[in-house]
């Protein structure tokens, strides 16, 4: 799936969690995408090869690629729910708010309340 960073922007203001400051995250945010689907298809042209043998032996090791994969998963995930583009980081924010929202008082305890 491609992805840009305006599409991300559209998405984020659909959601209402947008604001222009969040341009330098989005554009990592994206890049990380980008990286995740290279290496996803490179994965699926090598078959899906999770080991590969070492040089000195019949040994096997973990293809660096599944490496890169599970790291870029976590990190996208996680630039993903700060921006608010998963339900547990669009609740977070909506919670939180994004700061310069002023709830009313009766809002305020509701909040409090739980």
């Amino acid at each position: 799936m491609a992805i840009n960073k305006k599409q991300v922007i559209q998405n984020m203001k659909k959601l209402g969690v947008y604001k222009p400051e969040f341009d330098v995250m989005i554009e990592i945010y994206v890049g990380l995408v980008k990286q995740y689907n290279e290496l996803n298809r490179q994965f699926k042209e090598s078959n899906y090869e999770v080991e590969e043998k070492t040089g000195y032996s019949d040994n096997a090791k973990r293809s660096p690629i599944v490496s890169s994969l599970e790291n870029l998963r976590k990190d996208v995930l996680k630039y993903a729910n700060e921006l608010g583009l998963t339900p547990a980081g669009l609740k977070k924010i909506n919670e939180k708010g994004l700061g310069d929202k002023k709830l009313s008082p009766l809002a305020e305890a509701l909040r409090h309340l739980g």
